[in-house]
């Protein structure tokens, strides 16, 4: 072989090599392609599960208060605009966790890390739901020291994980209840607490909790089933900051769901 069949073959080598390259990239980029469009597919039909009942909810009751509004008693009529006011209010709830789904699943999502008091986060998710729980007479007890612990997170993110357990924790427990939030630490981690005397949760639903619409057959006080996303996003929050969650439960006695951050 000359020198310049051999130059030829190496050339024609390298142009398969990339060939079988390119081929391997592009099988990688329909995958990814198939998996978005198996997740946009997901949330509509989601989206339509989710918002045609309460839709159809306002509709009707609006229908019925339209066509006998002279028949209606200050009782009925508080009743019935009360359910309208909910159906319209999980509609949002659905509406705005949908688009913070959507937000934190994109490719160009980016956590906005910089040094925190988390102490100081933890205590505005408290302050946050203080009034809520007050309501139903709930304590939302702290246990832990104020002492300043400085992490590198995104505070913003983090503080919608923490008010998203402790707004479940209200949600699903009683009345004239505590709820518990507490802090530890050891040499990797920081770990959160919150513990509620709530409605439980069985041993067949908990692997399931934080997988993206996954939603637990028990209603709230309020009569209003969740949405099946808070818990699927704060674990993505938690595993971008290389942390996670850890939920224990006992039916009828309550939940304890833990928030697990490294310390650097």
């Amino acid at each position: 072989m000359n020198k310049k069949e051999k130059t030829s073959k190496n050339k024609i080598e390298e142009l398969e090599e990339k060939i079988i390259d390119l081929s391997l990239k592009l099988r990688t980029k329909n995958i990814e392609l198939e998996e978005v469009q198996k997740r946009n597919k997901t949330i509509l039909s989601k989206l339509i599960h989710n918002i045609k009942n309460p839709i159809g909810v306002i509709f009707s009751f609006s229908e019925i208060m339209l066509e006998s509004a002279e028949d209606y008693t200050s009782d009925k009529l508080k009743k019935h605009a009360q359910i309208i006011n909910n159906s319209a209010d999980f509609s949002i709830q659905f509406l705005n966790s949908l688009a913070n789904y959507t937000r934190i699943h994109s490719q160009n999502f980016n956590l906005n890390k910089s040094s925190n008091n988390y102490i100081e986060t933890v205590q505005s998710a408290i302050a946050f739901y203080k009034e809520t729980a007050a309501k139903k007479n709930i304590e939302l007890s702290k246990n832990f020291n104020e002492k300043p612990i400085f992490l590198n997170i995104d505070h913003s993110e983090i503080l919608k994980v923490l008010k998203a357990i402790i707004h479940n924790a209200i949600r699903y427990s009683k009345s004239n209840t505590t709820i518990k939030i507490s802090i530890s630490q050891d040499k990797k981690n920081i770990t959160t607490t919150i513990t509620d005397q709530g409605i439980g949760i069985s041993e067949v639903d908990l692997p399931n909790l934080c997988n993206e619409f996954f939603v637990v057959n028990t209603y709230s006080e309020d009569k209003q089933k969740c949405i099946g996303l808070s818990l699927n996003l704060a674990n993505k929050i938690l595993k971008l900051h290389n942390g996670y969650i850890k939920i224990n439960s006992i039916i009828e006695q309550g939940t304890s769901v833990s928030i697990i951050l490294p310390i650097k």
